[in-house]
């Protein structure tokens, strides 16, 4: 027997939700696009957070990251400011602009997961995620792993 292609089915869950995402923000009138969510969610997550560890947290490049960080600023989403002690760190800050629009993001991926979890049991949920979790380590692993020179 052949072993499901799980990375096909994530893959069309992950463009179904982007595609999700860019309808809702766009309906809603919020200021931002769907490229920009996950560097957004990790400054709500983490006020102060640098370029690098918004790039970690978001599992992005960080080409990818100066780029999203940028945008956002454009935005009026975030502003930068300088480290103290090192003035080639700069910490990310959410504006008073994106936090007034942050409980209406957060409803947004609410009416994402309410969707994803139609038909499921809480113990469905958590095993769900329970394993994907494991697979998102396989992964993290053998990406560290080729990084390393393992």
């Amino acid at each position: 027997m052949t072993k499901p292609a799980i990375n096909r089915t994530i893959s069309v869950l992950y463009r179904y939700s982007q595609q999700f995402f860019a309808e809702e923000l766009a309906r809603r009138g919020l200021p931002l696009q769907v490229g920009q969510l996950p560097f957004l969610m990790q400054v709500y997550r983490h006020p102060g957070i640098t370029q690098e560890g918004i790039a970690q947290g978001a599992c992005m490049d960080k080409g990818t990251t100066a780029r999203g960080i940028a945008q956002l600023e454009r935005a009026g989403l975030v502003r930068r400011e300088t480290d103290e002690n090192d003035r080639r760190v700069n910490h990310i800050f959410a504006t008073e602009q994106a936090l007034a629009v942050r409980e209406e993001i957060h409803a947004v991926i609410d009416r994402l997961h309410e969707v994803l979890y139609t038909g499921f049991g809480t113990d469905e949920i958590e095993q769900a995620s329970a394993l994907l979790q494991r697979m998102r380590g396989n992964m993290e692993r053998l990406i560290r792993g080729q990084r390393q020179g393992d």
